[in-house]
């Protein structure tokens, strides 16, 4: 509490009227409503910006070494609410200035984007001032780096995991500081360089607090120390050394097979592969989708891709849009033969919607030792590569293709990340990408090899294979899980008292309206399996048997229950569905606009049983279950228990989670229609209009949304 206290320090608290005062007399009004002073204010968005600037392509690493200090001073104030808006408006500027070539695909999108990721920092911060104003103070400077660790790691994780511009990453080029990712993951090294800025926040803003700040400027010292006595040993693979090459052929962005210059494409394949055998190469890597048709699906073009590694004396890891549906990478003998496949198992949402995702991530098998594959996005996941390592992979290799994005900053972003799973797993690492940015990284995360973006070309480099496991390949994320486990444990600790007392007003009952349909819908998925085997049909007509699980376990729940409550009234039909069909009208504009942003045009898809009747029952069925339930009783039993905003979150959180089993799309469409719509219910209690809206919307995004 000292921190709040200091008179040198601005203070986001406003429980204070004559600081709210003082701030609408300097024209901060508005910030005075947010709850977060001016200077407070300022201060986030000076220091989101440099965070966005510690990466490419201002690539200012060592800016993220103070870009956190107003969040950490924000923790030593000890309010959690004030830290979790201050947190949000830096997270607006730090992953706007980050991804702002997401602009590319709509503004739309860019901004949506900052506004979800935003969402994880402001976390960070009020979990660390809640943690630190339950044990007293006690730990200091420690709170906000486990509490960062802890949701960079949630962010990571699952369908709609995004693991970009962690803040270990900014770190790419400072390489004494990035070798304790061999130790502890990139989590590590974002742990480091938060409690770096957390030690500084404390200082500043605790009045007498010297110890903490001290162990921390220790404890990085001592890791950036040793970090450099590794970068000064050298990297001896167990293996024998092999001149490895990754060719940059500079294609058009993906090849679909027709309509271009297959055989000008195949021609320039084959002179690049030439030039790396020229120099000396045993194995040479392909970019993503290189190969203009299908590999494993023809047998004229593997007897061609054979007979070039053949010719060669080389091992080949070729790629391909195999069947225009699986994003794949082959691995040939020096004899010709075809001796792995590998299926890219992490697509992305959108951009990959209707392609099909591998079983597991394996090895492909070379003579020269198993190579761990990583397929474009998949390069940003440390443990899709820690898995392949443990299945015995001895070399890594991520194949990319990332000329989707105009300008240099998703590119260089992209390949920061690739030079972690090379630390962590101590392996050689060849990034062949299609237009650049192409890379041979060492172990110790040094790019010995590098082609530019937009260069045709080949980079050849000896290579040692590795079969040891670092502490990280060995031990995993157990970092981020001790960071979960401390946090969890204090807030338990903190919040029994509140949730014992709260539970008899309600809380009890918004778990069970909230797990019951849940349960139901799961249970009915699981036991009809896909979904068209779980349709039931009525007159010809298909009804999804999951959602009628859920509609009758709401319809139980709603008994006794008087209709406005639940929202079930006629007053305000017509603004409220004015409303959300408009906001159903933005959404699908948004998704149309990215899809044309990549050259592709959507149109509508009937729904199953048609579009009359089919529209019919997800209307009548889908959106009357779903907003009966979520904007119905979730929405009243949380607004008895706490208050509207709580209820709107939920309402939307638990609506992602009831879509998850249908894939990330429809668990974004989830959310952004549910925070919308929670927003219109808090006005009109009005679920009938909501269904008719949700209900259109399942409709109008048919071509994107797997059916129930």
């Amino acid at each position: 509490m000292a921190g709040a206290s200091n008179p040198a320090v601005p203070t986001p608290l406003t429980s204070d009227p004559s600081h709210r005062t003082r701030r609408q007399r300097l024209g901060g009004a508005g910030a005075a409503r947010l709850g977060v002073s001016v200077p407070w204010l300022l201060a986030a968005l000076v220091s989101g910006a440099a965070y966005a600037a510690a990466f490419p392509p201002f690539d200012v690493g060592w800016l993220a070494w103070v870009a956190l200090v107003p969040l950490g001073m924000a923790v030593t104030a000890e309010d959690p609410a004030a830290g979790v808006r201050v947190g949000y408006a830096w997270g607006l500027v730090a992953f706007g200035g980050v991804l702002w070539w997401l602009a590319a695909f709509g503004v739309a999108v860019w901004l949506l984007a900052a506004a979800f990721l935003a969402v994880f920092p402001a976390a960070a911060v009020g979990l660390a001032a809640w943690a630190r104003r339950a044990c007293g103070g006690a730990l200091g400077p420690l709170w906000l780096p486990l509490a960062w660790v802890a949701v960079e790691f949630v962010r990571s994780q699952g369908a709609l995991g995004f693991p970009w511009a962690l803040a270990g990453e900014s770190q790419h080029r400072l390489l004494a500081v990035a070798q304790i990712a061999s130790v502890a993951g990139v989590w590590g090294v974002s742990f480091i360089v938060v409690l770096g800025n957390a030690a500084i926040a404390e200082a500043l803003g605790a009045r007498g607090a010297r110890i903490g700040p001290l162990v921390a400027a220790g404890l990085i010292a001592a890791t950036v120390g040793w970090g450099w006595t590794v970068l000064r040993t050298p990297a001896a693979g167990t293996g024998q050394a092999l001149v490895a090459a990754v060719v940059q052929p500079d294609q058009p962005v993906r090849w679909a097979g027709q309509g271009r210059d297959s055989s000008a494409a195949w021609g320039v394949l084959r002179s690049l592969v030439s030039a790396a055998a020229s120099r000396g190469a045993r194995l040479v890597v392909w970019p993503e989708t290189a190969f203009p048709g299908d590999i494993a699906g023809d047998p004229r073009a593997r007897a061609e891709i054979g007979g070039l590694a053949r010719g060669h004396a080389i091992a080949l890891i070729a790629t391909s849009l195999e069947g225009g549906l699986t994003d794949s990478a082959f691995a040939f003998s020096p004899s010709g033969a075809l001796v792995g496949r590998y299926d890219k198992v992490h697509l992305v949402p959108f951009a990959e919607f209707g392609e099909r995702a591998g079983h597991g991530v394996a090895p492909l098998w070379t003579p020269y030792g198993p190579v761990g594959m990583a397929i474009c996005f998949e390069s940003v996941f440390p443990e899709l590569t820690r898995r392949a390592v443990l299945d015995g992979a001895r070399l890594l290799a991520v194949v990319t293709n990332d000329a989707w994005f105009s300008g240099p900053a998703a590119p260089e972003q992209h390949a920061a990340a690739a030079v972690f799973r090379a630390i962590e797993q101590g392996r050689y690492l060849l990034r062949a990408a299609n237009s650049g940015i192409s890379e041979i990284v060492d172990p110790r995360g040094r790019v010995v090899a590098r082609l530019p973006l937009g260069a045709r070309g080949v980079i050849a480099w000896p290579v040692t294979p590795e079969a040891l496991l670092t502490p990280y390949g060995r031990y995993g994320d157990y970092l981020p899980w001790g960071a979960l486990v401390a946090l969890g444990l204090v807030l338990v600790r903190r919040l029994r008292p509140a949730v014992s007392a709260a539970a008899d007003a309600g809380f009890a009952r918004l778990l069970l309206v909230s797990a019951v349909p849940l349960g139901a819908l799961a249970a009915a998925a699981w036991a009809f399996g896909e979904a068209r085997t779980s349709d039931v049909a009525v007159w010809g007509v298909p009804l999804p048997v999951p959602v009628l699980a859920a509609l009758a376990a709401t319809a139980l729940l709603t008994a006794g229950r008087s209709a406005r409550s639940v929202g079930l009234q006629p007053a305000g039909f017509a603004p409220a569905v004015g409303l959300a069909l408009a906001v159903v009208g933005c959404l699908v504009g948004i998704v149309v606009e990215a899809f044309a942003a990549q050259g592709l045009q959507v149109s509508l898809v009937a729904p199953p049983g048609g579009w009359w009747a089919g529209g019919a029952v997800q209307i009548l069925v889908v959106g009357v279950t779903f907003e009966w339930w979520l904007r119905g009783l979730v929405y009243e039993a949380a607004v008895a228990w706490r208050n509207w905003p709580l209820a709107v979150a939920w309402s939307a959180v638990l609506g992602v989670l009831a879509a998850s089993p249908r894939g990330a799309e429809a668990m974004i469409w989830s959310g952004c229609a549910g925070l919308a719509f929670g927003a219109i219910r808090t006005r009109w209690a009005q679920v009938p209009a909501l269904a008719l809206a949700h209900g259109v919307g399942v409709v109008a995004l048919g071509f994107l949304l797997s059916p129930w």
